[in-house]
């Protein structure tokens, strides 16, 4: 194992603060209530202290003294530029890379003290597990605050993971009990635990949860990365290919069922315990237990509680399942658009305006009308309304009937995106748009955004919706999208409609070619921005 270079010790290096007691007397002037000048100053210093010579016992000491300042900071920072769309302006990504840069910076304080343990310093071989623990848990860190941020997570990243795990093992420490306080819950933890805990991070899929959901998924590997046994031999799991990791890599784990895969410094996670606590509280779950009741924490609450326990038990403990419609590879071009305005502009073709408005038609539209037959549906005159829609251009990198991936290089100008969000998509080589939901989203290291979109059952087609009752009559028609039924998928026909509309049993007025009352008989799903609902048609 080759080490990846730390910053060079300067002689001329002058930090604030060489020894414990230096540096508390420093951290009693930082202005935390001023997070990023205080962020600021920290990374500074700690950079500085980073290249300056000194014992690695002192350097330790000093590096503990800093942790609960440093997590406080980077804690409020990161709420600049977590949950929000991709990709981030400006401002957002500056306090992302700066948060990054901290935690880096820590993570190196720590690694520079696992050689002196190696070559025996006297006083710090009983400190070999905990500097091993806390090197891994801010390389772990760092890469946590990529996934909030739908970030790719550098290749380096993984290799100064394994590298750190790697030297833990060389140290025979990897398994020793250490205390870590600035944990959320359980303070008992050890090399191994920190290593588990950012491979199965990375083995989750984090691309496609919430930042909620990260935050769970970050709160239950701190209670169930002890259930996870790692091995430099195949740890065997019934009917399941083996989850392994490469040292020698730059990714984390995978089920790795081709034999001709080469690893070159493989190990093996055995996933059976985490396996049986997930699969006990999904059935506890079910059978009406309160998450709370369950070890879950407070704030997670039914269903979504359930819906997130299955999700990562077939990430972690299932082999990955085929595909009902394989992906097939393409390069192709794609228009898309998003929200459903745009969209209902896009798939209609013409402007919206309030069904059975007899606008009169204007000087050009008439030119139209006598030249080509009809009036021009284009998005820059319609019906005399101004338009603030484009089409953004995609590649699509490969797709199947119900899905895409897709991605916008860093150089095409576009709007940001979230998940869950109301997407249409055109292929440059099709007539038609298809309706989808946006079920991912990844910044790539060169600012290129790659999405998962998932696509909606039927063939969208523009409508209108207006309410019904004594409240509503005067209400306007607002856009909306139908989507007819696909027998082969069960799913029927239905409305894609704005957000807050559906309520059991409503009655809607809906807007073809005539006004048709329909009654709102289930929500299929809700997005961000759109609820899918079945319906059916009154008399």
């Amino acid at each position: 194992m080759t080490d990846l270079d730390l910053p060079e010790l300067v002689a001329h290096a002058s930090p604030e603060f060489i020894d414990e007691p230096a540096c508390k007397g420093w951290l009693e002037n930082v202005p935390l209530a001023n997070v990023a000048t205080a962020q600021r100053q920290l990374y500074e210093q700690v950079r500085e202290f980073n290249r300056f010579p000194t014992k690695a016992l002192l350097r330790l000491g000093v590096m503990e003294t800093l942790r609960e300042a440093v997590n406080f900071v980077q804690i409020e920072q990161a709420k600049r530029f977590t949950n929000r769309a991709l990709p981030m302006v400006e401002a957002e990504a500056r306090i992302f890379e700066e948060t990054i840069a901290l935690w880096d910076e820590m993570r190196v304080g720590y690694m520079r003290c696992l050689d002196p343990v190696a070559e025996g310093e006297p006083g710090l071989r009983g400190q070999a597990a905990l500097v091993a623990q806390r090197a891994l848990a801010y390389i772990g860190l760092k890469m946590f605050h990529h996934y909030r941020a739908y970030r790719q997570v550098p290749g380096r990243d993984w290799r100064l993971l394994h590298e750190a795990y790697a030297k833990a093992e060389a140290l025979g420490v990897e398994e020793e009990p250490v205390k870590d306080y600035l944990n959320r819950d359980v303070h008992d933890t050890s090399p191994r635990i920190a290593y588990i805990r950012a491979v199965m991070m990375g083995a989750c899929n984090p691309n496609e949860l919430g930042q909620r959901q990260l935050t769970f998924v970050a709160f239950l590997l701190e209670r169930w990365a002890e259930k996870v046994d790692i091995s430099r031999r195949p740890i065997q799991e019934e009917d399941l290919a083996p989850m392994v990791i490469d040292l020698m890599g730059d990714r984390t784990a995978e089920r790795v069922e081709d034999d001709d895969v080469r690893v070159e410094e493989p190990r093996y996670l055995g996933t059976q315990r985490l396996a049986k606590s997930l699969r006990n509280r999904i059935g506890l779950l079910r059978k009406g237990e309160s998450p709370a009741k369950l070890a879950l924490g407070e704030d997670c609450v039914q269903p979504s509680c359930e819906q997130l326990l299955v999700f990562l038990y077939r990430q972690w403990c299932q082999a990955r399942p085929g595909r009902g419609q394989e992906r097939r590879r393409i390069a192709d071009a794609a228009l898309a658009c998003q929200g459903l305005p745009a969209i209902h502009y896009f798939i209609c073709g013409r402007a919206f305006r309030q069904p059975g408005d007899q606008r009169e038609l204007s000087q050009k539209q008439r030119q139209e009308i006598a030249t080509f037959g009809r009036i021009r549906t284009s998005h820059e005159d319609d019906y005399g309304v101004a338009q603030d829609f484009a089409l953004e251009q995609w590649r699509l990198e490969n797709d199947s009937a119900q899905g895409l991936r897709m991605v916008r290089v860093a150089a095409e100008p576009g709007k940001r995106y979230s998940h869950g969000q109301l997407v249409s998509v055109r292929p440059v080589d099709s007539t038609n748009f298809m309706l989808g939901q946006v079920r991912w989203l990844m910044t790539a290291s060169n600012g290129d955004l790659h999405a998962g979109v998932r696509l909606l059952p039927g063939l969208p087609a523009e409508t209108a919706v207006r309410a019904t009752g004594l409240n509503a009559i005067d209400a306007q028609y607002v856009q909306a999208l139908s989507l007819t039924a696909v027998p082969a998928l069960d799913a029927p026909p239905t409305l894609v409609l704005p957000s807050g509309w559906y309520k059991p049993k409503r009655v809607v007025e809906v807007y073809v070619d005539s006004a048709v009352r329909v009654r709102l008989t289930e929500l299929i799903e809700r997005g961000s921005d759109f609820e899918r609902v079945a319906y059916e048609i009154l008399p």
